[in-house]
């Protein structure tokens, strides 16, 4: 998709076709979305697969994985760790998103509770601290404070 294919809604197209291209729009859109499923399952299939390559076995085995668990997500984890652990800037990276300790991650987090404190503000529903008197009792006993001093 780009700009030159695009045919904006306008009067040199009629109600029909603006509606005959937005179906064939929607049928392409729903085909993309069907293959990426696709993928994401045969992916997903793959990664929890037994290894059967002897090389990658045995390097994932020294990684200290348990053969009883030496799936392909199993052996990339290894290998990532390994890589990692080689001084490899974007392999810490990785692992670090994938465990949730990015910066990335938190910021986001800190971003959305933000966001969830500026709409309860707006609309009202911002928490109230009860008054318990307290700067009242400051503001009078401040003054005889500094009279104090004299």
């Amino acid at each position: 998709m780009n700009e030159s294919n695009l045919i904006p809604f306008t009067s040199e197209q009629s109600r029909e076709e603006a509606e005959k291209n937005g179906r064939k729009g929607g049928k392409k859109s729903g085909e993309v979305r069907r293959r990426k499923k696709s993928m994401k399952s045969v992916l997903s299939a793959m990664l929890n697969a037994d290894v059967v390559s002897d090389e990658i076995y045995n390097s994932a085995a020294e990684m200290g994985v348990d053969v009883m668990e030496m799936t392909y997500q199993a052996a990339i984890i290894a290998a990532l760790i390994k890589k990692a652990a080689s001084g490899d800037v974007a392999a810490v990276r990785e692992i670090r998103s994938i465990i949730g300790e990015d910066n990335d991650t938190e910021r986001v987090k800190l971003q959305k509770k933000q966001l969830a404190m500026q709409e309860k503000k707006l609309s009202g529903e911002e928490e109230q601290t009860p008054d318990d008197g307290f700067l009242n009792a400051l503001d009078g006993s401040a003054k005889e404070d500094w009279n104090d001093e004299d």
